[in-house]
């Protein structure tokens, strides 16, 4: 398992996390570092993201649920209508997963089923975009995205479901300036992180990579978003990007 992986699986005192990336070989184009800011316009989270969690029990397969790569204590954002969604597994195992993204409607209901995937997990981080030939997402609409763990699709209430919201919003006038004279992935992730688009800046982390490593780039958003949740529910993520 690579440096990465090993770090976001287990829970490592803060000189081994330090120690971990600084074995990762940067190029001089990495030396600044994104540093997501929440939205200045940040929402709270509807009450549909509460359902996350275990309907069930995988535990018996040796499964454990997945971690959301996103905001889970408000709605991150984006300005992209095809963006792309990560999360992490911690387990070997390859077990059968489902990716749904629906649409609030006007009353706040995630009525609308958008788009539906399913595909095969792998250890470490997964991540899906919308393919381009789909009609693309709606600027100003609010979507519920969830990830299932197919332990036994017999039996759905023993899945692990994950869920988080994104909303789509109209590029800021200063962030497209910005983004016009920046050409490396790691200069446009930390203009965008530093505007609130957590998730276009995790898309271009997860496109810098080096040998297939997410590099200190994608390291720091995540560290970031665990620093942002650490003291609320999401406590899984916390863990994952920072010792106990």
């Amino acid at each position: 398992m690579t440096c990465l992986l090993w770090l976001l699986y287990r829970v490592l005192n803060l000189s081994l996390l330090a120690s971990c990336i600084l074995s990762l070989t940067l190029s001089s184009t990495q030396a600044a570092y994104a540093k997501y800011q929440p939205p200045r316009t940040q929402k709270p989270p509807s009450t549909y993201t509460d359902s996350s969690g275990v309907r069930g029990s995988c535990q018996t397969t040796g499964v454990s649920s997945p971690i959301l790569l996103a905001p889970m204590t408000h709605v991150g954002q984006t300005t992209s209508t095809h963006p792309t969604f990560a999360w992490f597994v911690p387990y070997d195992q390859k077990i059968p997963i489902e990716f749904t993204l629906y649409e609030f409607d006007k009353n706040d209901q995630p009525t609308t089923l958008t788009y539906k995937y399913q595909l095969q997990s792998s250890p470490g981080i997964m991540k899906l975009s919308l393919p381009q030939y789909k009609q693309g997402l709606t600027s100003g609409k609010k979507y519920l995205w969830q990830v299932e763990t197919l332990c036994n699709p017999n039996r759905p209430s023993r899945n692990f479901l994950v869920r988080a919201e994104i909303e789509v919003v109209q590029m800021p006038s200063t962030l497209k300036i910005l983004l016009s004279r920046e050409r490396e992935p790691s200069e446009r992730a930390n203009s965008y992180a530093e505007a609130g688009m957590w998730y276009d800046a995790f898309e271009e982390a997860l496109a810098f990579t080096v040998n297939g490593q997410l590099t200190i780039v994608g390291i720091t958003l995540i560290q970031d978003l665990a620093q942002l949740e650490k003291s609320l529910q999401n406590l899984d993520l916390y863990n994952l990007a920072l010792s106990n």
